[in-house]
């Protein structure tokens, strides 16, 4: 009698212990997926487009487009830099642009932001060269900056200001990201989103589309 009351407790502590081992599993399960989706649903500015096998990668989900303002914008310049990525800005606005360039006899107007195809010596020229194209802020005069980063001309309005007056009439900033591969490959066909499988390094591009 004795035994069988031994044997009971015995059993009755496998299944509290089968219970509880079950409850703890449960509970981590439910943890990781809320992490998951904490991670996914993050701030993307952190994070990279990494591993597509695709030459130019524009989704159409919800999950790499959205509607920003300068306060993504704008930290996501300075962080081109450091991180070698690329900006373009779709500014449906043939009056406005970045800053032009002289090219031969002829002015190049840039819509991009993209320092490895400027001539910038270290971190501090990098910084001076995008206050001046975000703020128009420049550490002498304008004209010696233009001269310095071998500039044409830059718009009457800088792009802080230009964003925050297309907000203020209703205008929308979308927010596209993607990849593109970078050797053997021109300014033209990665802006035209051509595919070469013969490139190799993949280089992040972030898309700023203007439309009311």
């Amino acid at each position: 009698m004795e035994n069988a009351v031994e044997a009971l407790k015995m059993a009755g502590s496998v299944l509290l212990f089968v219970i509880a081992l079950s409850v703890a599993i449960l509970a981590f399960t439910t943890s990781r997926e809320s992490l998951d989706k904490i991670i996914k649903y993050s701030d993307r500015e952190s994070l990279r487009i990494d591993n597509d096998s695709r030459f130019y990668y524009l989704a159409n989900d919800s999950d790499t487009k959205r509607y920003v303002g300068n306060e993504t914008i704008i930290p996501a310049i300075y962080r081109a830099y450091k991180e070698n990525f690329k900006i373009i800005f779709e500014f449906n606005d043939s009056s406005y642009f970045l800053y032009q360039k002289s090219k031969g006899t002829n002015v190049e107007t840039i819509n991009r932001i993209d320092l490895a195809k400027e001539t910038i010596a270290n971190d501090l020229d990098s910084i001076e060269f995008l206050n001046g194209i975000i703020y128009h802020k420049y550490n002498v005069n304008e004209a010696t900056y233009k001269t310095k980063f071998k500039i044409h001309d830059l718009p009457t309005k800088s792009l802080y200001d230009y964003i925050s007056n297309k907000l203020k009439t209703n205008y929308k900033i979308e927010e596209k990201l993607g990849t593109y591969y970078m050797e053997d490959l021109s300014e033209a066909k990665v802006d035209s989103n051509l595919k070469d499988n013969n490139n190799k390094n993949e280089k992040r591009v972030i898309t700023y589309t203007f439309t009311n």
